[in-house]
């Protein structure tokens, strides 16, 4: 018997993501600056390459604006107002920032109007972990990675909050830690490199539907060339087959 396809309302979420090994990216449909903040342990600092907040701090050697780690809150509040393009990279003190030569910074002014760089964007001054470069209404974000072990951090934990919330309702923050659904393994994570390198479509199925278990499904989906234009189709791309299936069992909360 063939298989009904699913339809899109079978999902809750999906995550776009293509990955570059080569030039040290991924590109992403279905993140935002907020799920990004929740998701990873965040550096100090934020250089704004591009951006539409306004209470950002000013670093005279640059002529650039930055926001440091106590202002993220109301960053946060702000970009969820303001539908605008936004591009950052981070560092650790204003000191770094004002070793900057003029080449460098000449480099940073073209990474935020291009989202592109010229070269590998990791300063040794800067010491920067990530450049993060976002469209308007953040319908395509593609993020350089230092360490690209970091892209497993961020899918981990974003499904993990994800299904947590999901699945705790009302008393998510009440739970005890015993009783939330478990990371992603760090091994399961690992294993879908090869589908990042291809382009892959990772859509969490409705926990009410599949009842006794969680399922993250995942398709593969070349690399777009057009990811604002992504969500349109996402009714064609969840009818294709499931390539692979990453299961919580419910009754033995374990993940397969």
């Amino acid at each position: 018997m063939v298989k009904k396809p699913l339809n899109a309302d079978y999902y809750i979420q999906h995550l776009y993501i293509y990955l570059n090994e080569a030039d040290q990216f991924a590109l992403f449909s279905g993140l935002t600056f907020a799920q990004f903040l929740d998701a990873m342990k965040m550096p100090k600092n934020l250089l704004l390459l591009k951006h539409p907040y306004e209470d950002a701090s000013f670093n005279m050697h640059t002529y650039m604006e930055f926001v440091g780690q106590e202002d993220f809150v109301q960053l946060r509040k702000a970009l969820a107002h303001k539908k605008s393009e936004f591009c950052w990279i981070d560092f650790k003190n204003e000191k770094q920032l004002n070793s900057l030569t003029p080449q460098e910074q000449a480099e940073l002014l073209y990474i935020g109007h291009k989202k592109e760089t010229v070269r590998p964007p990791f300063y040794a001054d800067l010491q920067n972990e990530f450049v993060y470069l976002s469209s308007e209404e953040e319908q395509t974000t593609k993020i350089y990675f230092r360490y690209m072990e970091r892209l497993n951090e961020l899918v981990g934990n974003y499904f993990t909050q994800l299904i947590r919330k999901e699945t705790s309702g009302q008393n998510f923050w009440r739970r005890k830690p015993k009783d939330l659904v478990p990371e992603v393994p760090r091994e399961i994570l690992a294993s879908l490199k090869n589908d990042f390198r291809e382009g892959a479509l990772i859509s969490l199925a409705d926990p009410e539907k599949t009842k006794n278990t969680i399922e993250l499904h995942i398709r593969s989906v070349e690399e777009i060339s057009f990811l604002d234009e992504f969500w349109s189709d996402i009714g064609d791309y969840t009818k294709q087959e499931v390539t692979r299936k990453i299961i919580f069992d419910r009754k033995t909360k374990q993940w397969r």
